[in-house]
């Protein structure tokens, strides 16, 4: 998995490619916490668009994020998630519990409101 970080204020924007499985998990938490710790950073803006599959271990993991993130009032966000990982979050029902947004900038936009 290939990770690229953006800042925007509070929120970091991480943009992803490749698989969010078992296999590169660690990778993606070990960036996760490296922009967490020590900075003023409250929301997380996962760019999907190049992530063709999310597994359970990764969800599990996004929704940990989300409870830890909303405890300094800040939040998780994905964006641009294509047809499979909208399926996936329809049937494990976690589209209610995740939002996603068409792009960045309009979740950064909820964010910021």
């Amino acid at each position: 998995m290939n990770i690229t970080t953006e800042s925007y204020g509070h929120a970091m924007i991480f943009n992803l490619k490749g698989e969010l499985t078992e296999d590169s998990l660690s990778a993606f938490q070990k960036a996760v916490e490296h922009q967490l710790e020590g900075k003023e950073v409250v929301d997380v803006v996962l760019n999907m668009e190049q992530v063709p599959f999310i597994d359970s271990l990764s969800l599990e993991y996004l929704l940990d994020l989300q409870d830890r993130l909303v405890e300094h009032l800040g939040q998780v966000k994905l964006v641009k998630c294509d047809e499979n990982i909208q399926k996936i979050l329809t049937i494990t029902r976690l589209d209610t519990t995740l939002e996603v947004f068409a792009g960045v900038a309009e979740a950064v936009e909820v964010i910021r409101a």
